[in-house]
C-alpha cells in the first residue's frame, strides 16, 4: 500500500492538482475561521454563525444544477484557473471591513459563487491524472488535504491573529490563490476532459440535454446515487458541527476559541489522517459497506461521549478526553468518506464527471440550508447539547440502515 502512495506522489500531474488544492483549501479554512471568530465575538449568537453558512449555500441553489454541465462544456482547466484568480480578488474585499459583520456575508456570497465551479472541476480532474487502481490512495491524499488544511487553517488562525493581526492573513490568502491558478496552468491538456464546447444560443438545447443526462444517470444508477447521498449527509454533518462549535466550546466545554485549535481541531486532523491510511489498507480486503457503517457508528459514539461525558471532567483529564474525541471522530469520518468518494469516481464515466460532481456540490449546499438554520435556531432554545445528541442519533440510525438494510445496500457495494 505504501508503494501505491509513492506511485501517486511520483505522478507529476497529480502533485500539481494536489498543490493547487492545498493552497485553495488552506486559504478557505483559515479565512473562514477568522471570519467565524469575528462574527461570534460580535454577536455571541449561533444564528449569526448559521447565517454565515446560509449565505455560503445560496449560490449552490441557483448554480448547482448547472455548474457541472458548464464545466463539461468549458473544460475543467479553464474553470480552475479563472475561479482561483477571481477568488484571489474577492478575498481582498474583506480588508476594508472593520466592525460591521453584514459586509462579510455579501463578500462570502461572491466567493461561494466562484466555489460552485471550482470544487466539482477539481474533483472531476483527479481521475484524469491517475489511473483507476490508484484512485483510493489519491482520494485519501485529497481527503488528507482537507484535514491538513483544517489543522493549519483553523488551528493556526487564532495564533496567527495574535501574531500578525486580522488583515494580513487575507493578503496572504489572495497570493496563495494566485499560486494555485499558476499550478493548474502548468498541467498538460491531456489531464482534463476533452469536451470543450462553447455555449451559444444555438447550443442551448444541447446544453439542457446534457444537464438532463447527468441527472438521469445519477437517478438510475444506484451505485452512484447512494454514495453521493452519503457524501451529502457527511458534509451536512460537518456544517452543522461547525455552526454549533463556537457555542459548544465556549458554553459547554468552557474553553476559549483559541484553545480549540490544539485541543480539538488538531486531534481531529490527526485522527483523519490515521483513518485515511487505515481505510486505504482495508479496502483491499474489506467491503466498502462494512467500512461505511462502522464509520457511522464510531462517529456517533464519539459525539455522545463529547457532550455527555467530557463536560463533567476536569483539568488534564478533560483535555485528554477532548483530544481522544478528536482522534476518534476524525478516524471515523475517514472510514466512511474515502470508500464512498472512491466508489463515486469509479462508477462515473469521464464525460459525466463534471455533471455528477456538480450535482454533489449542489445537493450538499441546498440540503444543508434548512437543517443549519433549524439547528441554530432551535439550539438557542433547547441548547447545543440536545442538538448534538439529535445529530449523533441520526448518524447512528444511518449506520443501522447500512448494516440492516442488506437487500437494499448489497448491490450498491457489490463491486
Amino acid at each position: 500500500m505504501r508503494n501505491n502512495f509513492i506511485k501517486v506522489l511520483r505522478n507529476k500531474n497529480f502533485v500539481k492538482i494536489w498543490v493547487s488544492q492545498i493552497l485553495s483549501q488552506l486559504t478557505l479554512n483559515s479565512l473562514n475561521f477568522i471570519l467565524i471568530i469575528k462574527i461570534f465575538e460580535s454577536t455571541h449568537s449561533t444564528v449569526a454563525i448559521s447565517l454565515f453558512w446560509f449565505f455560503w449555500a445560496l449560490p449552490a441553489i441557483f448554480l448547482g444544477p448547472f455548474s457541472g454541465t458548464l464545466i463539461d462544456f468549458l473544460g475543467t482547466r479553464k474553470i480552475l484557473i479563472l475561479s482561483n484568480l477571481l477568488q484571489a480578488l474577492v478575498v481582498l474585499m474583506y480588508l476594508p471591513i472593520r466592525n460591521s459583520i453584514w459586509p462579510i456575508y455579501s463578500i462570502l456570497l461572491l466567493y461561494s459563487f466562484l466555489n460552485q465551479f471550482y470544487l466539482p472541476a477539481e474533483a472531476a480532474t483527479l481521475p484524469g491524472a491517475v489511473n483507476r487502481k490508484l484512485l483510493p490512495p489519491a482520494n485519501s491524499l485529497f481527503l488528507f488535504t482537507t484535514y491538513a488544511s483544517l489543522i493549519l487553517g483553523y488551528g493556526l488562525a487564532g495564533p496567527l491573529i495574535k501574531l500578525i493581526g486580522r488583515q494580513l492573513p487575507f493578503v496572504m490568502g489572495s497570493l496563495m490563490l494566485v499560486l494555485a491558478a499558476i499550478v493548474v496552468r502548468l498541467l498538460p491538456a491531456s489531464t482534463f476532459s476533452k469536451i470543450n464546447h462553447r455555449i451559444s444560443s444555438q447550443r442551448l438545447p444541447d446544453f439542457f440535454k446534457k444537464l438532463s443526462e447527468g441527472y438521469q444517470f445519477i437517478r438510475y444508477n444506484p451505485t452512484v446515487l447512494f454514495p453521493l447521498l452519503i457524501l451529502v449527509f457527511s458534509q451536512i454533518t460537518l456544517i452543522i458541527l461547525a455552526v454549533l462549535a463556537p457555542a459548544l466550546v465556549v458554553k459547554i466545554l468552557d474553553t476559549d476559541l483559541i484553545s480549540i485549535s490544539t485541543r480539538l481541531i488538531l486531534p481531529i486532523g490527526i485522527g483523519g489522517i490515521l483513518g485515511m491510511i487505515t481505510t486505504v489498507k482495508l479496502l483491499k480486503n474489506v467491503r466498502k459497506r462494512r467500512l461505511i457503517y462502522n464509520g457511522f457508528f464510531l462517529l456517533s459514539f464519539s459525539l455522545f461521549f463529547l457532550v455527555l461525558a467530557v463536560p463533567h471532567f476536569h483539568n488534564y483529564f478533560k483535555i485528554l478526553s477532548e483530544v481522544l474525541f478528536g482522534l476518534i471522530a476524525g478516524f471515523a469520518f475517514s472510514l466512511f468518506t474515502v470508500p464512498t468518494q472512491t466508489l463515486l469516481q469509479e462508477k462515473t464515466p469521464n464525460s459525466l464527471r463534471g455533471r455528477v460532481f456538480g450535482v454533489l456540490g449542489f445537493l450538499i449546499t441546498i440540503s444543508s440550508v434548512l437543517p443549519v438554520l433549524f439547528v441554530a435556531t432551535i439550539g438557542e432554545f433547547l441548547g447545543e447539547i440536545w442538538m448534538i445528541l439529535i445529530l449523533a442519533t441520526a448518524i447512528f440510525s444511518l449506520g443501522l440502515f447500512s448494516l440492516k438494510g442488506e437487500n437494499v445496500i448489497y448491490r450498491f457495494y457489490r463491486s
